[in-house]
């Protein structure tokens, strides 16, 4: 039995992972559906092989998870669906090769940080909008398409939303964005944006904003209602000026507007009187010349 490779003890009405599975060193896959199982032992989860660990329909807890049990680089599933979290596992973020994740049918409500980035995801579940704790939201690499995104408004704690190259236009772009007054960090870029949503000029407490990639060719004067921006990446978009409201940003520290076609009268001539500004990158763009409102 020391070679056993895959173990299936489906409703066996076991309450405990027995020990002698600790043995198995070359053990893959271990299979635990529908028992009375509370917790896992720490002898088990350092099975050196494990790749899938199914404890679908049991009574586990987060206390009854072992921190080792994701220490493995092999592991690509887990499914710990109908159970008893109430917290997404703290050490997940170790399991650097997970493919497959199932936590649904818990009492998770306070996942703070959610990354679903780089899948084919075309919309996203209704129920997400349950989780008002949520601060950090990444959808990047999705092809959202035809997705509205009707769910975020009630992520009413939102700091950061990333959904760069999420195939963002203005005709599904998020309604009631502006309603997040606590969104802090916006990453639009590589979309499909002929400029800047409207409901992003209103978001006053914005104090980071990558909207690079697009197809941008002007701002709206509204730009002044970001008080709070520090960072502003609008590179490789089309635009020719830059308008005079932009150096009411008191508080910009680093703004790009490299590779678009700005030239020497599309800088605003109080630029210069930006006084924490940082960083002014403007490299391939129109220029001949610098413009004396830089340098003073």
């Amino acid at each position: 039995m020391a070679g056993l490779r895959w173990i299936r003890l489906n409703r066996t009405g076991i309450d405990n992972v027995p020990q002698e599975l600790a043995h198995l060193e070359k053990l893959e896959h271990l299979s635990l559906v529908h028992n009375n199982v509370r917790d896992i032992q720490d002898e088990v989860a350092r099975l050196p092989n494990l790749r899938v660990v199914n404890c679908r329909h049991n009574r586990l807890k987060n206390s009854g998870i072992p921190a080792d049990l994701f220490g493995h680089d092999d592991l690509s599933v887990l499914d710990f669906s109908y159970n008893q979290l109430k917290e997404v596992p703290p050490d997940l973020d170790r399991s650097k090769n997970l493919l497959v994740l199932n936590l649904s049918h818990n009492h998770v409500t306070d996942i703070t940080y959610l990354d679903v980035a780089d899948n084919s995801l075309e919309t996203l579940p209704p129920q997400l909008r349950r989780l008002t704790q949520l601060q950090t939201l990444i959808l990047d690499d999705n092809p959202l398409l035809h997705a509205q995104l009707r769910q975020l408004p009630a992520l009413v704690s939102l700091e950061t939303l990333h959904m760069r190259n999420t195939q963002r236009t203005l005709s599904n772009f998020p309604v009631g964005l502006d309603s997040l007054a606590n969104l802090q960090d916006v990453d639009l870029s590589y979309n499909d944006l002929p400029r800047v949503p409207e409901p992003l000029y209103k978001i006053s407490s914005l104090k980071r904003l990558n909207i690079s990639n697009n197809a941008i060719t002007e701002l709206s004067s509204l730009i002044d209602t970001w008080a709070n921006l520090e960072f502003l990446n609008l590179s490789r978009n089309k635009l020719t000026e830059l308008p005079n409201s932009l150096c009411r940003l008191t508080s910009l520290r680093k703004l790009y507007v490299n590779s678009n076609q700005i030239d020497f009268n599309g800088i605003p001539a109080s630029i210069g009187k930006m006084h924490d500004l940082e960083i002014f990158s403007i490299a391939n763009n129109n220029l001949e010349t610098i413009p004396e409102g830089v340098c003073r």
